[in-house]
């Protein structure tokens, strides 16, 4: 009689890790998850590790495997904070734009994700200015950056605003906020966001 094998979280963490070193792909992901849930010696007592297993074992219809969201997992595996959605479902961050949009007394005004906001400069600075302008065709009038604010012609550049959702997916409940209204956040917890009737002229 063979002997039972039990999975860890340490299991998937060091498979998380030849991952994001470059030992293995995609598709050994998938390979592993079915391995692990079709062999019978193998088994797992832990609500996270059988989450994360069939979630890998189907990507196309749970989470994509990227290094964003293998990153997520293992942080998941090592905490319990799941933020998986936060960073690939638009519609996770929904409540929290009319909650932002009722907290600054604005109208709830989302945005087509498919469309596009202006990026200027290194979104991974500090801190993150935003402001919404009307928007003009294929453009949700959204224009975020960060350090010193610039006039010359190419300082916005455009973006797909569902690209943020896998590298800044903080920004996104601030987008149902109407014309006219502005933000200023940092990673530090600081947040101010006002309206500006400048800005539904230009």
């Amino acid at each position: 009689m063979n002997q039972e094998i039990k999975i860890s979280r340490s299991d998937l963490i060091a498979k998380c890790d030849q991952y994001l070193n470059g030992e293995i792909k995609e598709k050994d992901f998938e390979n592993y998850a079915w391995n692990l849930i079709t062999e019978e010696n193998i088994d797992w007592d832990d609500d996270v590790i059988s989450d994360i297993i069939y979630q890998w074992d189907s990507p196309e219809i749970n989470f994509p495997i990227t290094k964003q969201n293998v990153r997520l997992w293992k942080q998941q595996l090592e905490t319990d904070e799941d933020l998986l959605a936060d960073y690939n479902l638009w519609n996770a961050h929904i409540e929290r734009q009319k909650a932002i949009c009722e907290k600054y007394e604005s109208k709830w005004n989302p945005i087509n994700k498919k469309l596009k906001i202006g990026i200027g400069s290194d979104l991974n600075a500090d801190p993150i200015h935003g402001i919404r302008h009307p928007k003009v065709k294929g453009t949700t009038g959204w224009y975020i950056w960060t350090g010193e604010y610039s006039e010359s012609d190419d300082f916005f550049q455009p973006m797909c605003a569902e690209h943020l959702l896998q590298t800044r997916p903080e920004l996104i409940k601030y987008f149902g906020l109407d014309v006219g209204y502005r933000f200023l956040i940092d990673n530090n917890g600081y947040e101010d966001v006002w309206y500006d009737e400048k800005l539904k002229n230009v």
